[in-house]
């Protein structure tokens, strides 16, 4: 046999069903063919063959990340950054400054800001309308969960003060009734009422985060988690990707379903999209539902009430009866399921909505995201339904600001969020993932660090800790962002281990993550990523790898 690549004199950690490691590894025609030692590897060389000395190096599968928002990252092209703002003038002048310089935009899009830091008490329409009063604005905070507008695009969107607004929308309104200019889960139809990106922007925004974010850090598959029927130029973005084999890593895509929206519609909608993407790179057989929102804004849907809220614990966006309408008949046409769920309120109902659908057998692979707070009783229920568990390990810290602007509404509650080993040790399949760009950047080696730790790098345990019993090791962290998301997506027999047969997609690590410290897994560093066998990423000592 001749290969095409031979990588050999490291450690090549194959994340297979043996976790098995090796010294070498051959590749031909974008395909492993063989693994083994060093002294194997001179039997895989020929005339053509190109042999890469490791040099101790660590080689993994590619990284996956599980849920996503790619097409966001129209943000660093086209919107206004906020995130490292610390008041309201700070967003303010920055949103005039971006607006000036950009005027060839229509709508003035972006945000980022924390509401931990950014008091959203003065986010009104007309505070917006100071600093922009000629276009439209929409903005959201870092969890695209809070959206501050401008009149414009309240008008644009048709709110007025006898509006009522949508189903699982949540208006903040002055004391005349008016809407304020700050609404909560309201994102699909106010993004509807203003001017869209083209099919061609989101595909240079795609480009763009394919070589500057993706391949940088290893990314070789992805689930975007949110993809609206009504939503075309998004689609015609990776179609036109696919069609030019622009697209350097697989895609599977949420199609969501909105319960203001007819759901028949909905369903053929996404029916038509997973007949558009059923090849090898893009696939659209999944469907997001939404089951709460999130807890800084008091929209997560919890079983006991808020702690400084007697008597509510958040309202659901879809009525039980319906969610449970809406995933039997996704499950009857063939969906996958994927359900946003913070609080345990929403865990228990996606639960519910999935025993309906399967009518409790397991096999959908059926997902819950998020998991910030979970009933120890739900997990079981995970693990009966084969429900895949797609975490944010990057959120498994214990900031001192965050937990203390938590606390005042969870209680005790806030010491026990983002539950881990508990999911792992019930026999659940736990599947990584980032939710950029709520989380950048999306670096793999940052989560699995976050899981093993429970805290950042340095920091002082019983300062920075979150729920340090929910800790796991690294093989645990490796697997959850590699194999265990290939299976996440029904893609485990094409990618996310390194095994023979299977696609060349991998990494190459700067230093063992297997052996390092916990507190310097970050330093690992990628310095090579490969997908089907092509070079997406080389850096480091890497760099001129394309040139060689």
């Amino acid at each position: 046999m001749q290969a095409d690549l031979v990588l050999t004199g490291g450690v090549v950690y194959a994340v297979d069903a043996r976790r098995s490691r090796h010294e070498a590894m051959a590749v031909k025609d974008g395909r492993i063919v063989a693994l083994g030692s060093a002294s194997e590897a001179a039997e895989w060389r020929g005339p053509r063959t190109r042999t890469v000395d490791l040099g101790g190096r660590l080689v993994l599968p590619g990284f996956v990340d599980a849920h996503l928002h790619p097409t966001y990252s129209t943000l660093e092209l086209f919107e206004v950054k906020l995130e490292d703002c610390r008041s309201l003038d700070d967003c303010l002048a920055r949103v005039a400054r971006f607006a000036a310089e950009r005027r060839e935009l229509p709508a003035i899009r972006g945000g980022g800001w924390f509401p931990t830091v950014v008091p959203m008490d003065g986010m009104t329409a007309e505070a917006l309308d100071r600093v922009v009063p000629d276009r439209p604005v929409l903005l959201h905070d870092d969890s695209v969960h809070a959206h501050w507008v401008n009149s414009a695009t309240l008008r644009l969107a048709g709110l007025g003060r006898d509006d009522p607004g949508w189903t699982g929308a949540v208006i903040e309104r002055l004391p005349d009734g008016s809407p304020k200019g700050l609404l909560h889960e309201a994102f699909p139809w106010l993004d509807r009422a203003l001017p869209q990106y083209t099919a061609r922007q989101l595909a240079e925004a795609m480009r763009h985060f394919q070589r500057e974010t993706a391949a940088r850090y290893g990314i070789t598959m992805l689930h975007d988690a949110g993809v609206h029927g009504w939503s075309d130029d998004v689609l015609d973005a990776y179609q036109s990707l696919e069609a030019n084999e622009e697209l350097s890593l697989r895609v599977r895509l949420s199609m969501m379903v909105d319960p203001s929206e007819p759901l028949g519609d909905q369903l053929a909608s996404a029916e038509e999209a997973r007949a558009r993407f059923s090849g090898p790179l893009v696939q659209a057989a999944t469907v997001k539902l939404f089951c709460d929102g999130v807890l800084e804004t008091h929209t997560g849907l919890l079983k006991e009430s808020y702690t400084d809220t007697p008597g509510y614990a958040g309202t659901p966006i879809w009525e039980p009866e319906r969610l449970v309408e809406a995933s039997v008949a996704a499950a009857r046409a063939g969906f996958q399921l994927h359900y946003h769920a913070i609080g345990d309120g929403a865990v228990a109902l996606a639960l519910d909505a999935i025993a309906a659908a399967r009518e409790g057998r397991p096999g959908g692979r059926d997902i819950i995201t998020h998991l910030q707070v979970v009933d120890p009783a739900d997990v079981a229920r995970m693990a009966e339904l084969g429900v895949v568990a797609v975490v944010q390990p990057y959120w498994f810290t214990g900031d001192p600001d965050y937990l203390a602007a938590l606390r005042p509404l969870l209680g005790d509650r806030t010491d026990r969020q983002y539950p881990m080993r508990s999911l792992v040790e019930a026999g659940v399949l736990v599947a990584g993932a980032s939710d950029y760009p709520v989380t950048p950047p999306p670096d793999p080696l940052l989560a699995i660090q976050r899981g093993v730790l429970r805290r950042d790098p340095g920091a002082v345990p019983e300062h920075h800790g979150l729920w340090p019993e929910e800790a796991v090791d690294v093989d645990a962290m490796v697997a959850a962002f590699t194999i265990a998301g290939a299976r996440a997506n029904f893609l485990e027999h094409e990618t996310g281990s390194l095994e023979p047969g299977k696609s060349a997609d991998l990494v190459i690590l700067r230093r063992d993550l297997l052996e390092l410290p916990p507190d310097l897994i970050h330093e690992a560093a990628v310095e090579l990523t490969l997908f089907r066998g092509r070079l997406t990423w080389a850096g480091g000592a890497f760099e001129g790898f394309a040139a060689d």
